[in-house]
């Protein structure tokens, strides 16, 4: 009988243990799924709507339209990505899937005229790394100045069938053919080049590879009727005729005139701002 006494006064206390065990137990493990949801990846790229790239031209960086995109849409979320020389690619800033026009700008670490023949697969890698944290089927692109080439390039050489599709092309300002007096004349019209440079011919050569479901806006800028925007002749820009006229079903060229048409503001030219905004929403 006193054993059976002791047997009671203990079994409370063993249940008490018991209980706190368990809770201990419940709350470790609670603190490890927290522990492991924390640090471990989501199931899969966030689904974006159509995003608008931004690619500059040679020494260009990723704040290169912080301007153009605040007065596009003040708004906008951006994603900045730079590719660094050995194609290693980072990333500041975050797209949201409720973001109506979600922005990407790419740049590279060296957007010299020497790496030039590089920067369309390096834009290529960054469209991977992108895709590996954003979900979009199709997106629209601006390339200023080089930028035009690197997209140029990217289509006729590096695009991969994983890659998503380019929906809408604005190329602002792109040498199509070199800037030198030598490739152009000082005309707005023209039905011929003066003579073809060696890089637009490669660019003619390899248009093939382009899909023709691209809808493009070609614009060139023109400073006080020089048939230039002081750095690119209107002749060179619009020679990218030569190689996307033909190859798309919709191809159009526009000169801008006027106020801030100078190679590096036409990246701020209102009119420019209004037909990226037409063009692409």
């Amino acid at each position: 009988m006193k054993n059976d006494k002791n047997i009671k006064r203990k079994l409370p206390k063993i249940l008490l243990i018991g209980g706190v065990a368990l809770m201990l137990f419940l709350l470790f493990q609670k603190s490890l799924t927290a522990f492991a949801e924390k640090f471990t990846p989501t199931s899969g790229p966030v689904e974006i709507q159509t995003p608008t790239i931004f690619v500059p031209g040679t020494n260009g960086t990723v704040n290169r339209f912080n301007g153009l995109i605040k007065a596009l849409d003040p708004k906008s979320d951006v994603l900045k990505v730079t590719v660094a020389t050995d194609g290693s690619v980072s990333s500041k800033g975050k797209l949201k899937s409720t973001t109506e026009h979600p922005t990407i700008v790419i740049a590279f670490q060296d957007s010299s005229n020497e790496t030039l023949s590089l920067q369309g697969k390096w834009y290529q890698l960054a469209l991977s790394y992108i895709q590996r944290k954003y979900s979009f089927d199709t997106y629209n692109y601006l390339g200023h100045s080089n930028g035009g080439l690197v997209i140029t390039s990217y289509l006729e050489e590096f695009q991969q069938v994983e890659d998503p599709k380019l929906n809408k092309l604005i190329t602002l300002g792109t040498p199509y053919n070199d800037t030198s007096k030598k490739y152009n004349e000082a005309v707005t019209t023209f039905t011929q080049v003066k003579e073809t440079s060696d890089l637009l011919q490669g660019y003619i050569e390899n248009r093939g590879n382009i899909q023709s479901s691209i809808k493009m806006l070609n614009i060139a800028g023109e400073v006080e009727e020089t048939a230039s925007d002081n750095t690119v002749p209107v002749q060179s820009v619009f020679s990218g005729r030569y190689i996307y006229q033909d190859q798309l079903a919709d191809y159009q060229e526009i000169l801008i005139q006027g106020e801030e048409t100078r190679h590096s503001e036409l990246v701020e030219n209102q009119e420019v701002i209004r037909l990226i905004r037409n063009f692409f929403w």
